[in-house]
């Protein structure tokens, strides 16, 4: 039941929704810059691209927590203070302190465990490989095959939102790793001169 009441709160700011957006493709390209590079590099070692990826997906989420807290609740307070001033009354320990409160957190969250849950998608192939159920090769290319969904689905989203045309707001969320895969590539060919 609190559970269905947080959800919902979510649903109502708009801003939970931009940082899940946008976090989530930051993972999304964090990690399939760190596939690409051990790929590329001939890196086959699912346990090394795993752990490289956990570590930046760790790095990314505690970032997350961390800034989207500190700076939620400094707006947020502010918002409060000003809100004080304008009614002439303390709002400590009001429900609307509260809800500012629970709002800060949840956003914080949100802004967190966006890019661990979206790198945790992209290496579960791999992780699915060190118990021998899929070959690494294989489990490399399905954690390309989700990377390419993730991104499409984030700009499909996107357009969804926008109200535009969501094939081509999810093909320009995919341009963004091809750039990515490109730029990599060239870092590979240019260390082998």
């Amino acid at each position: 039941m609190i559970l269905l009441r947080y959800l919902k709160i979510l649903k109502d700011e708009e801003i939970a929704r931009r940082y899940f957006v946008m976090n989530s493709f930051d993972g999304t390209l964090t990690i399939l810059g760190i596939v690409i590079a051990m790929y590329m590099a001939g890196k086959h070692d699912a346990s090394l691209v795993i752990i490289s990826s956990l570590g930046a997906a760790i790095a990314l989420a505690v970032s997350g927590v961390w800034s989207a807290y500190a700076t939620e609740r400094a707006e947020r307070l502010r918002s409060l203070r000003e809100l004080e001033m304008h009614l002439l009354k303390d709002l400590n320990g009001t429900e609307i302190e509260k809800k500012m409160s629970m709002m800060t957190m949840l956003i914080a969250l949100v802004n967190g465990l966006s890019p661990l849950l979206v790198s945790f998608i992209i290496i579960s192939p791999l992780l699915i490989s060190q118990f021998g159920l899929i070959g690494v090769e294989t489990a490399f290319y399905f954690s390309f095959i989700s990377i390419v969904l993730i991104l499409f689905l984030l700009g499909a989203f996107i357009g969804k939102i926008a109200r535009e045309n969501y094939l081509k707001s999810g093909f320009k969320m995919l341009l963004a790793g091809i750039v990515v895969g490109i730029i990599v590539y060239i870092l590979e060919f240019v260390k082998v001169l």
